[in-house]
């Protein structure tokens, strides 16, 4: 995606610091505010490596420098369980803080749309802390709607919400 100054490209081996930057940013802001969906522990270098080669994690560049993350997967059994192919799945999106309000978040979900669309799939979904309202709120005004919660065994509650991938 290309959006003047904004792309979304795959990441690479040579991203991961970057990544990790981003990311491990974003972890901080979420316990900050009371959102422990991703843990209070900074990833590693390895699990960012682990993440890369079993999704497809794709970084976001404003002007060339790298401003934000995500992973756009096919299938998401561990919080959607066993699915037909209808949906694609976005997670982790993540936008450095120094960018916050500028509208990176809401493009990215923009592309992810497209990308799902262009896939034939009907629905983009996504995963969030039932308890953090704020994020609820937002994926809301981006056009999601909360399908469901599922409970794990640790507790932690997910906010299940989808969107049609028309809607792009």
């Amino acid at each position: 995606m290309e959006k003047g100054a904004i792309s979304v490209s795959r990441a690479e081996l040579g991203d991961v610091a970057d990544l990790l930057a981003i990311l491990n940013g974003a972890t901080q802001y979420k316990v900050e505010r009371g959102d422990m969906a991703w843990g209070s522990e900074a990833r590693s270098e390895q699990r960012v490596r682990d993440a890369m080669a079993e999704s497809q994690m794709y970084i976001v560049r404003q002007d060339g420098r790298s401003v934000g993350t995500t992973c756009l997967q096919w299938d998401d059994e561990h919080y959607w369980g066993k699915q037909q192919p209808i949906a694609g799945y976005i997670h982790g999106l993540a936008v450095e803080s120094s960018v916050h309000g500028q509208g990176i978040g809401a493009m990215v979900i923009e592309w992810a749309l497209h990308q799902t669309f262009l896939q034939g799939r009907q629905f983009l979904r996504l995963d969030c802390s039932a308890r953090n309202a704020g994020l609820c709120r937002y994926y809301e005004r981006q056009g999601f709607i909360q399908v469901g919660q599922r409970v794990l065994q640790s507790g932690y509650i997910a906010a299940l919400y989808q969107c049609e991938a028309s809607h792009c």
